[in-house]
């Protein structure tokens, strides 16, 4: 990777100028691979970043916005072309529209009766440009169970094996609904920002903005998961938190996971769908390995990604 460090604080000025994209589009300041990046497409992601958040314009966040915009174009044109060179065409296009539903909702659009579309225009932001990432990132999806799916077994037996002794011995079966954010090549200005943004945006649009994990498209949702499938070393935080509470920084190999706890349950043993709960253990394992899939893959084309700023 061949990166020449630039700070972008010309773009100050263009950003609070309204109407001003005719005159930025033609100034080219990065190639990621064979795409270009123009100071148009970083204030664009910028006010895309404060749509989602519902956020009006701070000069005094600006160096972070341009930072997170840059970081979040040179992800999105990555996973771009390496679905273009595995030729990925196909997703699921009502997940889509739940996740675009999801968002509304999430920004309290829904009751206002406003089109996400709509919103976007109050902030200057292409929606057209945004929509297009939201179906990148569900092809890369694709991309990674198609290249990865051989390598998801999970030992079926061994799971039923476990499940009917826990059983046997009158143990409670818990679950968790649970959320996630997961951080790559993090560091302490990145951990920082994150807990910033969990404090004044909430989980969700911080998910949204800056997880890492397949669940973001979801707000960071896991949804409910049995307990059993739950690695240890994340259980022990779980364990700590009451309902609606978020952990401390969980360090996964290279990895930092913030596990929000929406809510617990215990199931009824005297009505237990066996078959259920083992089909939940399974796709939850195979879950954690697709995640882990995921991030080893990109992590591997950025390393080898020509990535280069202009002076």
């Amino acid at each position: 990777m061949r990166i020449k460090f630039i700070f972008f604080f010309f773009i100050f000025l263009i950003f609070f100028i309204k109407n001003s994209s005719a005159n930025i589009e033609d100034k080219i300041i990065a190639k990621i691979g064979n795409e270009i990046v123009t100071n148009y497409d970083i204030v664009n992601e910028i006010n895309t970043i404060l749509a989602l958040t519902n956020k009006t314009a701070n000069k005094n966040e600006f160096g972070k916005l341009q930072n997170i915009a840059f970081l979040s174009l040179k992800k999105r044109l990555i996973k771009k072309s390496e679905i273009e060179r595995y030729k990925i065409t196909k997703y699921n296009k009502p997940d889509i529209n739940n996740y675009i539903l999801g968002l509304e909702k999430n920004l309290g659009l829904t009751r206002q009766n406003i089109s996400l579309k709509d919103h976007f225009k109050r902030y200057s932001a292409n929606y057209d440009i945004y929509f297009e990432g939201v179906i990148i990132n569900f092809k890369w999806n694709s991309l990674i169970y198609s290249l990865y799916r051989k390598q998801l077994d999970v030992d079926k037996e061994l799971v039923k094996s476990e499940l009917k002794k826990q059983v046997k011995e009158g143990k409670k079966i818990e679950e968790y609904n649970l959320s996630e954010i997961v951080l790559e090549n993090w560091d302490e200005n990145k951990l920082n920002e994150i807990k910033k943004s969990i404090k004044d945006n909430g989980f969700i649009k911080t998910a949204n903005l800056y997880s890492d994990s397949i669940s973001s498209t979801n707000g960071g949702s896991i949804g409910w998961v049995v307990s059993k499938s739950i690695s240890s070393v994340y259980l022990k935080e779980i364990l700590k938190l009451k309902k609606t509470q978020i952990s401390e920084p969980i360090k996964v190999n290279n990895n930092i996971v913030f596990i929000r706890l929406n809510d617990k349950r215990i199931l009824n043993q005297s009505n237990l769908d066996l078959m259920e709960i083992e089909t939940k253990i399974i796709n939850q394992k195979k879950e954690e390995k697709l995640n882990i899939f995921s991030n080893s893959h990109y992590l591997n084309l950025e390393k080898k990604a020509y990535i280069e700023v202009n002076d």
